[in-house]
């Protein structure tokens, strides 16, 4: 799975249409008073955002704080800060390793930094991020409003305190093509269609019936391994738990399913992030695809901006989420004052999110603005045929489980999805061989987990 997708930010220009019709507001956001030159935040008096000056230095492997104007609004409403944004692009995990190694040396990095989901553990399980939990932060009393799995991700594992937010979340589901359903299925609506895949299994019959009445023209997928965060949301136990690799039973199911998916030819055979990839999203032959919230303006609004009321949306067999952006002040900032007005008016000022979710199409993590947009017409998205999409997502966020997730995921879920394709294209002979070469390659990536 490619993980870097908001890299491309910067070469694109997002079209306003594929965003989710809402109410907008720009607000003001106090906030304790502090020595902003200082080291350590100190409490007192509450001043105007006016107030605080100074310049805060952010690191990210991407432009998207630019982009999507997160920076602008901000400083709608903190005239006086300057945001230095500096992008480390992540190839080859340079960004991370960049982070690692200056936080380390303990001078010369950020006063805030951002963390993709694949790997904010490993930050927040370090001294890299300041503690939010304890005062002047007192980050605990701002996440009632936010969905539970994003505070967990931001959690350190030891301690339990908060070290990093987010103003997204990003469960994901099943985007598809109405022509198609109506043609094949007898019909286009996300009701129905929704009753045809409440379970996994059920979803591999839908392509089998699709691929029988398409005389094998039409395929479920564009490629099989879009079942793979439907197989890790569906877990009961994470990869590691006590020092030992867990194989969940849903992994299992997965290696049987993503096998049966190719052989029987339901997918296309594409790789995601691929021309060919993405250019099958505005073809008449492949179903749908597999994406978070995200996926709708920055996947499908981008590559398929023609399709415009041809997509439909409906929940995965099981809910699961993919990416997502998260950020904290780095413990070692001398502008912590300031770097936390920064964290702290994107995560929870809510005429932000709902400015945001108007110019951009995000879903935000925030319970209010989630219940305004999924109870109302704003909440329609004209790209979905004025389907309601955040109502959809606000049932699904509720079942995901951030406690499953650890600091392992990205380099254990790489090395699972690479074995995995080695044995669907032939390469590896059985699914024992895949066993034993995937925990060799857990071993060889992390030598204190103990592995069966």
């Amino acid at each position: 799975m490619k993980k870097n997708y908001l890299k491309k930010f910067a070469l694109l220009t997002l079209s306003t249409i594929m965003a989710t019709s809402m109410l907008a507001g720009c607000g003001s956001s106090t906030a304790t008073k502090t020595d902003s030159g200082s080291k350590t935040a100190t409490t007192g008096a509450s001043k105007a955002p006016a107030d605080y000056t100074g310049t805060i230095k952010i690191w990210s492997w991407n432009t998207e704080l630019k982009d999507l104007g997160i920076i602008a609004k901000f400083n709608k409403v903190y005239p006086n800060l300057k945001v230095q944004l500096v992008s480390i692009p992540n190839d080859n995990s340079a960004y991370v390793t960049k982070i690692s190694s200056t936080m380390s040396a303990g001078v010369g990095g950020p006063d805030v930094f951002l963390a993709e989901s694949a790997y904010v553990k490993k930050f927040t399980n370090l001294d890299f991020y300041e503690d939010l939990t304890k005062a002047p932060y007192n980050a605990e009393t701002l996440t009632s409003k936010m969905v539970p799995y994003t505070v967990e991700l931001g959690r350190n594992e030891g301690d339990k305190s908060i070290r990093a937010l987010t103003w997204q979340a990003t469960p994901g589901g099943f985007f598809y093509k109405r022509s198609i359903a109506k043609q094949y299925l007898g019909t286009d609506d996300p009701a129905a269609i929704q009753k045809m895949m409440t379970t996994t299994e059920d979803f591999i019959k839908l392509g089998e019936t699709l691929k029988t009445k398409s005389n094998g023209s039409v395929k479920l997928l564009a490629g099989y391994n879009e079942l793979v965060n439907v197989a890790i949301g569906s877990r009961t136990q994470g990869w590691v738990k006590d020092g030992k690799l867990v194989i969940d039973t849903k992994m299992m199911e997965y290696i049987d399913q993503a096998t049966k998916i190719r052989k029987e030819g339901l997918d296309a055979k594409f790789t995601q992030w691929t021309p060919a990839w993405t250019g099958s999203m505005s073809d008449k032959t492949t179903f749908g695809y597999m994406l978070p919230t995200w996926g709708l303006p920055f996947t499908l609004g981008i590559n398929a901006p023609k399709e415009t009321g041809n997509y439909a949306f409906v929940k995965a067999p099981t809910p699961y989420y993919w990416g997502g952006t998260w950020l904290g002040v780095s413990s070692k900032s001398t502008q912590k004052d300031n770097a936390w007005q920064f964290v702290k008016y994107i995560t929870t000022n809510k005429d932000f999110m709902e400015a945001q979710a108007k110019d951009k199409g995000d879903f935000m993590n925030n319970v209010d603005v989630q219940a305004k947009l999924s109870s109302t017409d704003a909440g329609n998205n004209s790209y979905l045929k004025g389907e309601n999409v955040y109502k959809v997502y606000t049932e699904l966020v509720k079942g995901i489980d951030g406690k499953l997730f650890t600091q392992y995921d990205d380099t254990i879920n790489n090395a699972w999805n690479k074995q995995i394709d080695l044995l669907i294209i032939g390469k590896t002979a059985s699914k024992e061989d895949f066993l034993k070469k995937f925990k060799a390659d857990v071993v060889n990536a992390y030598p204190d987990i103990k592995v069966d």
